[in-house]
């Protein structure tokens, strides 16, 4: 069978036919795979300081006694974090690997990595190594290869997904739908502007401190509180736009392409709702709607959806200059002493070490993104059509 070609797209949409359907690997996945078990190794073993030997074999905690105390949360957030790592690893692993092979072998890589990085904390002075960690990360990698393994097939091979993926993105929308996917995980960050992602001067701070010199300050004036206000709308118009342009852009033109931006928009937002609700309580979970959010939220979704319906090299475009003004918004705005405020007085509390992972992904996406869009944009410069 075949659904056509898609017109204005050239080579990047191909025509689905019989070959559609044979077996394939899928690079998403696999680059999923890899990306993810470096997200895990940097927030298991945050803050990657003071490391020292106490004499104590790597491997005790394998043997040590049970913690007296055990709580449910900890247990959940364990299995929960390495349940994708199974799941994601069933699926890079198609086809090589399927059915039961494929959960031996991701089940086992999962094992080896928590193994590995408990094995690791016992050198750090603000980690402890723990077996019932380590048995709640085993079991999660197996119930999430356990839980994609039916449908590895499906999800890749074929099935409604997988004419979707073929039907609504282009081909090399790989690195741009994977860069999306870590938008809304970058809003564990608890910035003080909502969407405010890539600000300078922390990263600027962290490696003046490791290397033990003063770091530059940059040049930010006074703000009162309506220009915060006005602050946060731009830089939350400016995000909301980025990152749905990006989406409309690789998609196809009898994509949903609105619908798919916007629902993009969506999780991200829930994702901020339940990362305050986790950190600093269920009473807390929507602090972040503040003036300036709301405004934001109504300005770029209004524009998002009018322009989502534009030609993809006017998005592409759009999107750019998008990031480049949510760049410069974000590092003009100088500190914000009510959030800083508010902050102290709410100190996050559980996922820390897995904030401090999503403090680095906020801090790097924009750029990322901007890589990326350049890099497309030069490489549709030379075609005739985008």
């Amino acid at each position: 069978m075949s659904f056509g070609k898609f017109p204005g797209f050239g080579p990047s949409f191909p025509t689905i036919d019989d070959a559609f359907w044979q077996r394939r690997a899928s690079p998403l996945a696999r680059v999923a795979w890899f990306a993810y078990a470096v997200l895990i190794v940097y927030a298991s073993l945050a803050p990657w300081s003071g490391w020292r030997d106490l004499g104590v074999s790597p491997w005790a905690f394998l043997t040590a006694p049970l913690p007296r105390y055990i709580t449910g949360f900890d247990v959940a957030v364990n299995v929960a974090g390495y349940a994708p790592f199974g799941a994601i690893g069933v699926l890079a692993l198609h086809p090589r690997l399927r059915g039961v092979r494929a959960v031996l072998v991701a089940v086992l890589a999962g094992v080896l990595l928590s193994a590995g990085i408990e094995a690791l904390q016992t050198y750090l002075p603000r980690r402890i190594a723990s077996n019932v960690d380590f048995a709640a990360n085993s079991a999660g990698v197996a119930l999430g290869a356990l839980a994609a393994a039916p449908f590895a097939e499906a999800l890749i091979d074929r099935g409604r997904l997988a004419r979707l993926r073929a039907q609504w993105f282009a081909r090399d929308a790989t690195t741009a739908l994977l860069l999306l996917a870590f938008w809304p995980l970058a809003q564990i960050h608890a910035g003080p502007m909502l969407f405010g992602l890539g600000e300078v001067q922390p990263t600027l701070d962290a490696v003046a401190r490791f290397f033990g010199f003063a770091a530059p300050q940059l040049g930010r004036t006074g703000f009162g509180p309506a220009e915060f206000v006005m602050a946060e709308a731009i830089v939350t118009a400016s995000a909301v736009l980025a990152a749905g342009l990006t989406l409309a852009a690789v998609a196809a033109p009898r994509a949903p392409r609105t619908a798919l931006a916007l629902a993009l928009v969506i999780v991200a937002l829930a994702t901020r709702a339940l990362a305050y609700a986790v950190q600093f309580g269920p009473e807390h979970a929507f602090a972040w709607i503040t003036p300036g959010a709301v405004g934001g939220l109504a300005v770029g979704g209004l524009a998002l959806v009018v322009a989502s319906a534009g030609p993809p090299r006017a998005l592409l475009r759009l999107a750019l200059l998008a990031v480049v003004v949510l760049l410069v918004a974000v590092n003009v705005v100088p500190d914000n002493p009510y959030h800083a405020n508010w902050l102290q007085g709410w100190r996050p509390g559980r996922l820390a070490h897995f904030s401090a992972a999503a403090d680095w992904i906020a801090a790097l996406w924009p750029y990322a993104l901007l890589l990326w869009l350049l890099g497309r944009s030069f490489k549709r410069s030379g075609h005739a059509s985008f």
